[in-house]
């Protein structure tokens, strides 16, 4: 199966340590592995998708390289921004570098549209004009692989700011990763009255791919009943039927600057993975009447955000 054209999928989560870097590191190595072109973004300024490979971002700036940074500051295509791993993948994957700087380009922004300002060159009525503008850019960046690749996917930083809402905006669909946690459960309703008001203002467009559950152990009767509680919030179409297991071989790739499809003891984690993205790939190119796995209704933004 093939998506009818280049699908960009963004994994968001507002709180930390839920298995987002992980899980879009292991995705786009699933796709690439899988024969699709796949490009991974590191939009997180913490850089840890863009260092699971065993590339460091600081050095990658040092060498001249573009990074991220670049895609917001100056307007560089993601195109032109993409790092090739050459045959290590296939040629399938490239990636899209973080820059530790990222989390100071809300502030250079905004200091941009002042000096607009105070130059003469725009008027403080210009400015929620020009903000919608640098919100964009992202997206204009990533525009620029349609086409170019089958699947880009999106790390994205534990915050509900700038960087996450530019994603959320560039993005066709986001998936949900949550560890077994009350903790992880309370912040979703936070999260999905975001992407409503990023559907209403910017992307209405924007899908729910589902809710991936990780680090999931199904010998704990708390996992499972959280999964069940997941299920029963939201709805069952909305959690993905894949879950991923509690494991160790995950953080030895990390380490190693490998990802799970290039461990050989890591290929139980790595079928988990192809499952999920078989998933993806029956609710992005199916209509709801040819499988019994659709994309979760557009309802679920309400059902969710309203409580």
């Amino acid at each position: 199966m093939r998506f009818p054209k280049t699908q960009i999928i963004a994994l968001v989560n507002q709180k930390g340590g839920c298995g987002k870097t992980t899980s879009a590191v292991a995705i786009a190595a699933g796709f690439a592995q899988l024969g699709y072109s796949v490009c991974l973004a590191d939009t997180d300024p913490q850089c840890n998708a863009t260092d699971s490979f065993g590339l460091r971002a600081d050095s990658l700036v040092d060498e001249g390289a573009f990074t991220l940074a670049d895609a917001y500051l100056k307007k560089r295509a993601a195109a032109d921004i993409e790092y090739d791993f050459g045959n290590r993948f296939q040629g399938n994957l490239t990636l899209l570098p973080g820059n530790r700087g990222l989390g100071s380009v809300p502030l250079k922004l905004e200091s941009e549209l002042q000096i607009a300002i105070a130059d003469g060159e725009r008027t403080t009525l210009d400015a929620d004009e020009m903000r919608t503008e640098q919100r964009q850019r992202l997206k204009r960046s990533l525009d620029t692989l349609r086409s170019k690749r089958d699947v880009v996917i999106i790390d994205t930083p534990p915050s509900l700011d700038f960087l996450m809402v530019s994603t959320l905006i560039a993005a066709d669909w986001f998936i949900i990763p949550v560890f077994p946690s009350g903790y992880d459960l309370r912040g979703l309703e936070l999260l999905m009255k975001t992407v409503a008001k990023v559907r209403e203002r910017y992307n209405p467009g924007l899908r729910l791919a589902g809710v991936l559950l990780g680090n999931y152990d199904r010998t704990a009767i708390l996992d499972k009943d959280i999964h069940e509680m997941l299920k029963k919030r939201f709805g069952g179409e909305v959690v993905f039927q894949t879950t991923i297991g509690r494991s160790v071989r995950m953080r030895d790739a990390t380490v190693r600057g490998q990802t799970i499809f290039e461990l050989p003891e890591a290929q139980a984690q790595a079928q988990q993975f192809l499952g999920l993205i078989q998933e993806m790939l029956n609710r992005g190119t199916k209509r709801p009447e040819q499988t019994t796995n659709p994309l979760p209704d557009e309802s679920i933004f309400d059902k969710v955000s309203n409580g």
